[in-house]
């Protein structure tokens, strides 16, 4: 592998990481309720591929600038999960608790 595939792979794999990480959330927030194992797997999931993204996006930026449109989304998708994360806490303490939206069960 040469060694431009290599940075390009880097903003891809970012790019990917962070789609992983929006889709995990949203079943993360789909399936707070539950509290089952395969709940604690989505979030655990949801977790590490947020940090992931987060790493190997940046070190795209750093690093080169090949892909760096790529790499911008996995930055720009990673940080959906904080603000996402932030925005439940305050309507937690308004008292609006989201986690019900699919009507239990």
């Amino acid at each position: 592998m040469e060694q431009a595939d290599i940075r390009d792979a880097r903003g891809r794999t970012g790019a990917a990481l962070g789609a992983a990480s929006a889709a995990l959330l949203f079943a993360s927030i789909r399936w707070a309720h539950h509290w089952d194992p395969g709940t604690v797997s989505i979030v655990v999931g949801w977790a590490s591929s947020t940090i992931a993204a987060f790493v190997v996006s940046v070190r795209s930026l750093r690093t080169t600038s090949a892909s760096r449109r790529l790499a911008t989304a996995g930055v720009l998708l990673t940080l959906v999960s904080p603000l996402t994360v932030a925005l439940f806490g305050v309507l937690y303490a308004v008292g609006v608790d989201a986690s019900t939206a699919c009507g239990g069960g």
